[in-house]
C-alpha cells in the first residue's frame, strides 16, 4: 500500500486476527480507497478501481495518501460550550441558553501545482470512493462567502434559504482559492476550524453544523500570483493538515497517464463515510502516541522557531542575518497538533496502535512547509536556492546533493 509500497503485506493486515476488528476495517477502508477492490487471492479487481488507478504516477504518489490521512486524521477540533446567545424575535431582544457539540474536521489539504495535475479528478474519485457527497466551488474574483455558506433569495411573496457548496458536501473542492478575495476566502475559517456555518436569517444569526466527515481540499496555481490574484492570509494556511507542492511530472508519470484508459473505468463505493468516521474515532481514542513521540514532536515545533540554533544548519547565513531571526513566523501548536494527529493515522493505516518517529517524520515537511513567514532581507539568498519554497524545502528535509542538513537531520528523538 501507500508507506512501504508493500501492497501484499497491507492486504495481510486485513485479515491479521493478533488486530482489533476495529483496526482491520480501517486498514481495509484505506486500501479500498487508495488502491480499488481485490479478488480473494489479492489480485486487483479491475472493475472496482481505487484513486491510485484513476490518477497514476510517481509524481502524483503523495496526493492520494495525503486524502486518505486527512479523512481519517482529526485536523481542528474544540470542547463543546454551553452558551448564552441574544437574539432578536419580533422586535425584542430574548436570552437563550445554547448547547453546542464538540467539533471535528478532518485535515485539510491544500495542493499546489500547475494545472492538468488531476486534481479535481482525485477529489472526485476520493468522493465516490467513500460513498460522501462532493462539491467543487471555482474561487473566482465574484465568489462571495454566501456562495459557501447559505443565502437567502426572495421569490414573489416568499423568501427562501439556499445553502452553499460547503452546507451540502462531506467534500468541498476549493479550486483556484488564491483567486477569490479575502472576504471569501476567510467565510472558509469558520467551516474548516469548527464544522459549522453561521448565517443571517430573519434578522438572527442561524449556526447549522456541516456533514460529518468534512474536509477541504483546495487547489492554488503558483505562477498566478500576480494581479487578480489574493495570497492566503497567514491565518487560513494553518488551517490546512497539509500543503502538497506538485512539481512537473517526471518521465515514469507521463508514461502512465498515456497508457491509462479512463473510458471504461466506473468509480463506486468501496467504503462509507459511517466506516471513515469509525476509523477517525478509532485512531484518535486508540491510537497512543507516546510521551517519548510528544517531547519529539515539541523538538520538531520549536525547532522551527529558530532553525540556526543547530549549527549544522546553515552555517553560511548567519553573519547576513546582522542579529535578526530567520523565521520571522513559525508553525505553531495547532502545527503540533496537526502534526500528532496525523502520525497516529499513518501509524493506524500502518498496522501500529503506538506511533514512532518513522510515523512522525513521513508527513512533517507537508504538515509544516506552509506555516514558515521568513526574513525578507535573505530575498537573494533564497533565489540563489531556487525561490523561498525551495529554501524551505532544504531547511526541513536538506539537501543530500550538496551535504546541506535540515530539521529532520538535526532534531534528535531522544
Amino acid at each position: 500500500m501507500a508507506i512501504h509500497k508493500d501492497l501484499a503485506r497491507y492486504m495481510s493486515l486485513e485479515r491479521d486476527p493478533t488486530l482489533h476488528e476495529r483496526h482491520r476495517n480501517l486498514i481495509a477502508a484505506a486500501n479500498r480507497l487508495l488502491n480499488g477492490g481485490c479478488y480473494e487471492d489479492g489480485t486487483p479487481d479491475p472493475t472496482r478501481p481505487g484513486m491510485r488507478s484513476v490518477v497514476v504516477g510517481p509524481s502524483l504518489e503523495r496526493v492520494p495518501l495525503a486524502l486518505v490521512i486527512g479523512l481519517f486524521a482529526r485536523g481542528d477540533s474544540g470542547p463543546g460550550f454551553i452558551a448564552k446567545v441574544r437574539k432578536q424575535v419580533r422586535g425584542e431582544v430574548v436570552e437563550e441558553v445554547v448547547p453546542r457539540a464538540p467539533s471535528s474536521v478532518c485535515g485539510h489539504v491544500l495542493i499546489e501545482g500547475l494545472p492538468g495535475g488531476g486534481k479535481t479528478l482525485l477529489a472526485k474519485t476520493g468522493a465516490a470512493l467513500s460513498d460522501l457527497a462532493f462539491g467543487r466551488k471555482q474561487m473566482t474574483p465574484d465568489a462571495t462567502p454566501r456562495d459557501l455558506g447559505a443565502r437567502r433569495v426572495q421569490e414573489g411573496n416568499e423568501v427562501h434559504t439556499y445553502f452553499g457548496v460547503v452546507m451540502l458536501n462531506n467534500i468541498v473542492l476549493a479550486d483556484e482559492i488564491n483567486r477569490a478575495t479575502p472576504k471569501t476566502q476567510s467565510a472558509l475559517l469558520e467551516a474548516m476550524s469548527e464544522g459549522q456555518v453561521t448565517y443571517e436569517e430573519g434578522g438572527n444569526l442561524i449556526t447549522r453544523y456541516l456533514k460529518e466527515p468534512f474536509i477541504v481540499l483546495a487547489t492554488q496555481n503558483p505562477i498566478e500570483q500576480g494581479e487578480g490574484t489574493y495570497n492566503l492570509p497567514a491565518a487560513q494556511l494553518d488551517r490546512f493538515m497539509f500543503r502538497i507542492l506538485l512539481d512537473l511530472p517526471d518521465e515514469e508519470t507521463i508514461d502512465a497517464v498515456l497508457d491509462l484508459d479512463h473510458s471504461n473505468m466506473v468509480v463506486r463505493p468501496l467504503t462509507t463515510g459511517a466506516a471513515i468516521l469509525d476509523a477517525r474515532d478509532f485512531i484518535a481514542t486508540e491510537v497512543e502516541t507516546p510521551p517519548r513521540i510528544k517531547q519529539y514532536i515539541k523538538r520538531l515545533i520549536m525547532a522551527c522557531y529558530d532553525p540556526l540554533q543547530y549549527r549544522e544548519i546553515f552555517p553560511d547565513i548567519r553573519a547576513e542575518l546582522e542579529g535578526t531571526n530567520l523565521v520571522v513566523l513559525p508553525p505553531n501548536s495547532r502545527a503540533a497538533l496537526h502534526l500528532r494527529n496525523c502520525s497516529q493515522a499513518i501509524a493506524a493505516v500502518d498496522g501500529c496502535r503506538v506511533v514512532d518517529p518513522y510515523h512522525v517524520k513521513k508527513r512533517f515537511f507537508e504538515v509544516v512547509n506552509h506555516r514558515f513567514i521568513l526574513n525578507k532581507n535573505l530575498r537573494q539568498r533564497y533565489n540563489d536556492l531556487g525561490g523561498v519554497q525551495e529554501f524551505i524545502r532544504v531547511l526541513i528535509k536538506g539537501d543530500p546533493k550538496t551535504g546541506r542538513k535540515g530539521i529532520l537531520d538535526v532534531v534528535p528523538v531522544d
